[in-house]
C-alpha cells in the first residue's frame, strides 16, 4: 500500500523536476571527482596526486559561476537547452587548468635535502670575514662563508659544514669546532 501511494505521488510530479540542470550537473561531476581523489589517494603516483580533487573543485567552481550567471541574467534553468554547454566544458578545463598549474605544487610535499652536521670539506680559497670563499664538499665546489663573520679561513684548510644558506654553505674552522 505504501509503494502504491509512492508511486502516485511520484507520477503527478512534472518530468522538468528530475532534470538536472548545468549547475546540479557540474556540482555532482566536482563530487564524483573529489571522491576518485579520496578513494585512489594511496594508489596513485605521486605525479598524479591531487589533479582529480583539482578537477573536481574546478567542476563545484563552474556550478557555482552558472548558478550565479543564471541568478543574475535572470532566466530559468527548466526552459534553457544545451547549446552553451561547450562554453561550460571549456570554462571548466580553463579553470582546472589553471588549479593544477599554479595550486597543486603547493599542495605536493617535497622532499627538502638536508646536509648532515658537521661534516667536513676543505677550503679551496681563503674566506675572509663576512665574505664568501670556496670549498670542496662532497666532490663538488661550493660557495662557502664562515659561520662567525669574523674569522679568516686559510686554502686547504679543514672546515665542517654547520648547514646550507641556499646555494652557500656555512663552515666553522675544525679547531673551532673541537673547541
Amino acid at each position: 500500500m505504501m509503494y502504491l501511494n509512492t508511486t502516485n505521488l511520484l507520477a503527478q510530479i512534472p518530468p522538468q523536476f528530475f532534470a538536472i540542470t548545468p549547475p546540479w550537473f557540474w556540482a555532482i561531476a566536482g563530487v564524483i571527482l573529489c571522491m576518485i581523489e579520496f578513494f585512489l589517494a594511496q594508489k596513485l603516483k605521486k605525479s598524479y596526486k591531487f589533479i582529480a580533487l583539482l578537477i573536481g573543485i574546478s567542476a563545484f567552481i563552474t556550478a557555482i559561476t552558472d548558478w550565479q550567471m543564471a541568478e543574475a541574467l535572470g532566466f530559468d534553468w527548466r526552459y534553457v537547452m544545451y547549446e552553451e554547454f561547450n562554453v561550460q566544458v571549456m570554462y571548466w578545463m580553463g579553470v582546472s587548468l589553471a588549479l593544477v598549474i599554479w595550486v597543486r605544487p603547493t599542495l605536493i610535499k617535497r622532499k627538502k635535502v638536508a646536509i648532515p652536521d658537521a661534516t667536513e670539506a676543505k677550503t679551496v680559497t681563503e674566506i675572509l670575514p663576512g665574505e664568501t670563499g670556496k670549498v670542496i664538499y662532497e666532490g663538488c665546489f661550493w660557495r662557502a662563508r664562515c659561520a662567525d663573520r669574523v674569522s679568516k679561513i686559510e686554502p686547504n684548510e679543514k672546515v665542517y659544514v654547520l648547514h646550507r644558506d641556499g646555494n652557500t654553505l656555512i663552515v666553522t674552522l675544525e679547531k673551532m669546532f673541537q673547541s
